[in-house]
């Protein structure tokens, strides 16, 4: 079974998986005293990890945030790419019903067809919605896009949905799932930004993330796919500003302290991929009866942002009072 055929099944361990901490009551955890020699942050997503928390290196600071529900779709603005992806943080899915008629699209295609779940970190040819057309000349395959689960797990309902054409911008049709509220939409690419943002509900284009050249890091809950549990699953990690931004795990046996730029291989960031940090740095302990998150502290990443060159570690997932959300890290310039 393919991982695209098997995510019915999945999604639905997943739902159930996404209410863990309400399974398993989580223990209050003491903030880790570990010795640092670098600049320290904590994102304060808090226990519901609603926001997507932007980080600057450069300038060591959060400089924006936004809830992981304001959105839908994301528009690739790249010059001569054309991608559409849907909003991992919510786990979102699609079915492409192979239709081109946008009424014969009716309910009771949600019952059949492989619906996927956007776990491709922004690889394109991994995309749940897949290759929209000959770019700019759209196939005009009608999707059914579920639009994810809120924060208790509940489905958040369908849209039928048409990428069009492609003209100075982007162009979508879509409606609710029986075919009412039909509405057209265009959403203009910004130079100054990776992606703009579109929303189903709200109808409306938004600019949440920073401009492209002002951020490094995205603290934020992600989509992704366990092929050997066969499961689609939504986590909590790190992405990172791939136009601006590349990292890579460079080992967990080096004392942080001791990592120099001599170390670095810059081979590394021949193939950028967004979840270079991602989530590994941590694991639920659901067997050793501490039902909590633990840090491994000696995973060393190295970042490269522009031309600079930064070692990070993960130190901590708790705040100072002890509930989870609050990924705390160390990093220092290599010079």
């Amino acid at each position: 079974m393919t991982p695209q055929n098997s995510l019915f099944t999945s999604l639905l361990l997943a739902l159930s998986l996404l209410s863990l901490s309400s399974c398993f009551k989580e223990n209050t955890i003491a903030p880790l005293d570990l010795s640092t020699q670098g600049k320290t942050f904590t994102a304060a997503m808090g226990p519901d990890y609603i926001p997507q928390m932007y980080f600057n290196l450069q300038t060591a600071e959060f400089v924006s945030h936004h809830s992981r529900f304001e959105y839908d779709l994301v528009f690739d603005c790249q010059d001569n790419k054309f991608n559409i992806w849907l909003n991992g943080a919510k786990l979102m899915q699609a079915i492409r019903t192979n239709k081109t008629d946008f009424d014969a699209v009716v309910p009771k295609d949600t019952l059949t067809g492989n619906k996927r779940v956007e776990f491709s970190y922004g690889i394109p040819d991994s995309a749940a919605l897949g290759t929209w057309g000959n770019y700019p000349n759209s196939n005009k395959e009608v999707y059914l896009v579920q639009l994810g689960v809120n924060n208790q797990g509940v489905s958040l309902g369908y849209r039928k949905l048409q990428i069009l054409d492609y003209t100075t911008g982007y162009n979508i049709k879509y409606s609710l799932l029986d075919g009412s509220g039909v509405r057209e939409a265009f959403i203009p690419k910004d130079n100054n930004r990776q992606y703009v943002f579109y929303s189903l509900t709200d109808h409306l284009v938004k600019n949440l993330e920073p401009e492209k050249d002002q951020w490094d890091l995205v603290f934020t809950m992600y989509s992704t796919y366990f092929y050997k549990e066969k499961l689609a699953y939504i986590v909590n990690g790190v992405l990172t500003n791939t136009t601006r931004s590349q990292a890579y795990l460079i080992d967990s046996t080096s004392s942080f302290e001791r990592i120099t730029k001599q170390q670095v291989d810059m081979s590394e960031f021949n193939n950028p991929k967004r979840d270079g940090i991602g989530y590994e740095w941590k694991a639920y302990d659901l067997n050793g009866g501490t039902n909590s998150y633990a840090v491994n502290t000696k995973y060393n990443y190295i970042i490269k942002s522009d031309n600079r060159l930064f070692k990070l570690r993960m130190l901590d997932f708790y705040g100072t009072d002890g509930s989870r959300g609050y990924p705390k890290f160390e990093y220092q310039e290599l010079k």
